[in-house]
C-alpha cells in the first residue's frame, strides 16, 4: 500500500494535506483533494468511505463473539461510532500473529481511517508488534484495549486489573477466607500479568502454596479442570480470570460434590449479561465496557489529521465489584 509520503511526492502537496483528504478532514480545496484522491488511487491505495460523504470506517478487531464480553466491547463500539456518523469493519478470530496482521492490512485496503483492537496480540508480553507499527506509519490511528507495550507509540485503553484484583481479594478475606485460588489463561498476557502481580504480592503474607494458581485458558473447559485443580490443593474460594471461566468453575465445584458458595467460593470477571442468571448468581468484576468503548472512538475519531504518528496514550478506567450470591463466609468462619 502507498505511503503518504509517496502519495504527497506524486500529488506535490504535503503529508499533512494527504491525510487530511484521506481522513475525511475539512480544510482542503476540492482542486487539491480530487488530486490526491486520484493520485492515491493510481498508487493502489483505497479511497476512504468518509472522501465520497459515507462518513468515516473503523477497524474493530475482537477475538471472537463467542464470549459474550467481545459481543459487548463490539456492539458498544459499533454504537458509538453510529452516533458519531462513523461506520465498523469487524474482524475477529486472529488466533495467531499472522492472521491478525493479515486482518488488519484487510482494514487498511478497505480505507479504514482508524483501528481499534479489543484484547489483541498488544497484550502478549513479548509479541512482535510490527504490524502494529505499519497501521500508525500509514497515518492511521491505532487504539488498543485491554493491553500496553511500551515498544509502541497508539492510544491504550485498559481496565485496572490491579485495582480489580485488590477489591476481589480483599472482599473473599472479609468473608474469611485464607486459602483463595486463582484460576486464568496465559500468564504472558497483560490482564494476567497484572492479576497476577496482586494476587502473589498478598499471597505473601499467607503460609507457601495457601494461595495456588491455575493457568489454563479463558472458557467453559478452561474454568471447570482450573476449579477441580484448585480444589485439591485447599481452596475455598476461586477467583477467575472471566465469567465464563466462572461457569465452568461453577460446575467443576459441583462434579466434587461440593455447594456455591456454602463450601467454595467464586468469582468472576466481566460481568456479561447472563452473570446474574447463574445458579448462584454470580458474583464478578464489572468492566466498564461502555465508557472504554467511548473513549476508544473518541481516540480513534480524534486521532491522526495532521500528523502520521499520533501522540501516544494511556487511560486506565477502574472497574466495579458486583455481589451476588456466588460468594460467602468461608466454612467455619463468622465473617460474612
Amino acid at each position: 500500500m502507498a505511503r503518504l509520503i509517496d502519495i504527497a511526492h506524486a500529488a506535490g502537496v504535503s503529508e499533512a494535506t494527504v491525510s487530511r483528504v484521506l481522513n475525511g478532514k475539512t480544510g482542503v480545496n476540492d482542486a487539491t483533494r480530487d488530486t490526491v484522491i486520484r493520485v492515491a488511487r493510481e498508487l493502489g491505495r483505497d479511497v476512504a468511505p468518509e472522501v465520497t460523504g459515507s462518513g468515516p470506517l473503523v477497524g474493530v478487531l475482537v477475538p471472537d463473539l463467542d464470549n459474550q464480553v467481545f459481543a459487548a466491547w463490539t456492539e458498544r463500539i459499533e454504537a458509538e461510532l453510529f452516533e458519531r456518523g462513523a461506520s465498523a469493519l469487524v474482524g475477529m478470530r486472529a488466533r495467531t500473529v499472522e492472521r491478525e496482521r493479515e486482518i488488519l492490512h484487510r482494514f487498511l485496503h478497505a480505507g479504514a481511517t482508524a483501528i481499534i483492537v479489543v484484547s489483541g496480540h498488544h497484550a502478549q508480553q513479548r509479541g512482535p508488534v510490527d504490524h502494529y507499527r505499519e497501521v500508525v506509519g500509514a497515518g492511521v490511528p491505532l487504539v488498543l484495549v485491554n493491553g500496553v507495550r511500551d515498544d509502541l507509540d497508539a492510544a491504550f485503553l485498559s481496565t485496572d486489573d490491579e485495582h480489580a484484583m485488590r477489591l476481589t481479594l480483599t472482599h473473599l478475606q472479609d468473608l474469611g477466607h485464607r486459602r483463595i485460588g486463582l484460576a486464568v489463561g496465559d500468564e504472558h498476557t497483560w490482564p494476567v500479568r497484572e492479576k497476577l502481580a496482586v494476587f502473589e504480592e498478598v499471597a505473601r503474607s499467607f503460609p507457601e502454596d495457601a494461595w495456588p494458581a491455575a493457568f489454563t485458558d479463558f472458557s467453559y473447559a478452561g474454568g471447570y479442570e482450573a476449579a477441580r485443580d484448585l480444589l485439591s490443593r485447599g481452596a475455598t474460594a476461586i477467583v477467575c480470570g472471566s465469567d465464563v471461566m466462572a461457569a465452568g468453575a461453577l460446575e467443576g465445584i459441583r462434579s466434587q460434590g461440593l455447594r456455591v458458595p456454602e463450601d467454595v467460593s467464586v468469582v468472576g470477571y466481566d460481568d456479561v449479561f447472563w452473570a446474574g442468571l447463574t445458579d448462584p448468581p454470580l458474583t464478578t468484576v464489572r468492566q466498564a465496557v461502555a465508557s472504554i468503548a467511548r473513549a476508544a472512538v473518541r481516540a480513534a475519531l480524534g486521532g491522526g489529521g495532521d500528523s502520521r504518528r499520533p501522540a501516544r496514550t494511556e487511560v486506565v478506567v477502574r472497574p466495579q465489584l458486583i455481589v451476588r450470591g456466588s460468594t460467602a463466609a468461608a466454612p467455619g468462619s463468622t465473617a460474612g
